[in-house]
């Protein structure tokens, strides 16, 4: 029975600071990422919406009226909104060629710029506007984009996260659905606080990254960062986790493919005392098929170290070296949706054969930018585990699970409150797990719905 309640502790705890830490190192990623891509589209979407109403205007229309400059902006307008971005670069040069007075057209065309990645000429078009007696409403959005390019152009970034919130779990310790647990392979019902229990967490993160750009086309850029989750349960005090992580990588350009290799170094702590190290590294392939879609393929290469601890005697039987394979692709649907999928296999490798497995797993994934820095992700995964071999404590069957986890997050800046507030994002998430598997002991659900208030700052140099 103990050894039973060390793998389920292991099963729960193992995997909550992994996704944390996970999200914190995507949060790392360089700049001219996809995450940095995506703001600047939907700047330029929001700047198209906000500028003109009405219907988008036909190319025919433009051809009769060429030197029409609210014909053309109405139009360069509609190829934003269409996602036709590039093609709007033409319209709005014309336009300012015609009357270089138009101020509001020169900010949409260095939003423009932005989205396009050209942040020098993004600049220069920026602080063409600086000196200018403009109102209010545009001197605010000039004077945010120009800093937002700013910071784009400097060579080292540093940014950090700080972020507190709160989780409800309805299942924390992963009680089986079953009401039971197989113990040398008789089936034992549930009593005390092995039967399913609710309960409560505050959760801390915290997170700095370096990123550093070279003036090298081939490598352009280094980056590190440090990473801290903790989690203090509300009843049950003997899952309390602490997990800190280091990561440390560079990339490698070579036409429309990059190259990201890293380091790793993970020290999860459970109830104060050491358990879990992890040692290793890992590749990540990105390629790039078209400006809407690319592939990726990513591998790593962990040793993971277990410690016994005092409630976890067993904890030590599952130290190896696990390797992880990923491939997937990206689709940009249009400037405010992007859609995902990704192929997994794992190869868990242990002292003791029956904590050893190898996993497929098969998943979807969506970001929906809902404006105003407003956001919305969702993501479905589906894992299969097939173990070595059975566990003779728990049952002469060999161990078999299917997992199913689903997903939502909705995210949003409280600027949308008051503007001092910018540098606070606030986010809620539901999540449902279950599990189904061929011993009772691992078949169980669990929903967590969760919140958190994150601040995120960054600066250059």
């Amino acid at each position: 029975m103990l050894r039973f309640l060390s793998t389920m502790m292991l099963a729960v705890l193992v995997a909550a600071p992994a996704q944390a830490l996970d999200v914190e190192k995507d949060a790392q990623k360089p700049a001219r990422t996809q995450a940095e891509q995506k703001q600047a589209a939907s700047l330029a979407d929001e700047a198209a919406k906000r500028e003109v109403s009405g219907e988008d205007v036909s190319y025919e229309a433009v051809l009769a009226a060429p030197d029409d400059i609210k014909l053309n902006y109405r139009y360069a307008v509609g190829q934003i909104r269409r996602g036709d971005v590039k093609g709007s670069v033409p319209t709005l040069e014309r336009i300012l060629l015609l009357d270089p007075k138009q101020h509001e057209v020169r900010l949409l065309y260095a939003i423009v710029l932005y989205r396009l990645d050209n942040v020098v000429e993004a600049k220069r078009e920026l602080e063409l506007l600086k000196p200018l007696p403009l109102p209010p409403t545009l001197r605010s959005e000039a004077d945010k984009y120009l800093k937002a390019v700013t910071m784009r152009i400097k060579r080292t970034h540093i940014t950090g996260d700080l972020g507190v919130g709160f989780e409800y779990d309805t299942n924390r310790n992963a009680a089986p659905a079953s009401g039971r647990r197989l113990f040398g392979g008789a089936p034992v019902n549930l009593t005390g606080s092995s039967r399913r229990r609710d309960d409560t967490n505050v959760t801390l993160l915290g997170s700095v990254g370096v990123r550093r750009d070279l003036p090298y086309q081939s490598i352009p850029e280094v980056f590190g960062s440090f990473s801290y989750y903790q989690t203090e349960q509300t009843l049950t005090k003997n899952i309390n986790i602490k997990a800190y992580s280091l990561q440390a990588g560079s990339a490698y350009r070579a036409g429309r493919a990059k190259l990201t290799p890293t380091v790793l170094y993970d020290h999860v702590q459970l109830a104060q005392s050491t358990f879990l190290r992890n040692r290793g590294g890992g590749m990540r392939l990105d390629y790039r098929l078209n400006p809407d879609n690319a592939l990726f393929f990513e591998g790593r290469d962990v040793y993971q170290d277990y410690v016994r601890t005092r409630d976890l005697p067993t904890a030590w039987d599952r130290t190896g070296i696990q390797v992880d394979i990923t491939a997937g692709s990206e689709h940009i649907l249009n400037p405010s949706m992007k859609f995902g999928t990704l192929l997994g296999y794992t190869l868990k490798h242990a002292m003791k054969r029956y904590n050893a497995y190898d996993r497929y797993v098969a998943g979807i994934n969506h970001a929906w930018l809902l404006g105003k820095g407003m956001f919305l992700t969702s993501a479905f995964t589906v894992n299969y585990d097939l173990y070595d071999q059975p566990e003779p404590a728990i049952s002469s069957s060999l161990r078999k699970d299917t997992g199913m986890r689903a997903n939502a997050t909705l995210g949003a800046p409280l600027s949308v409150a008051h503007a001092a507030l910018k540098d606070l994002v606030w986010t809620f998430t539901y999540e449902y797990y279950h599990t189904l598997s061929t011993l009772e002991n691992y078949a169980y659900s669990n929903n967590k719905v969760a919140t958190m208030l994150t601040y995120r700052w960054e600066v250059g140099l």
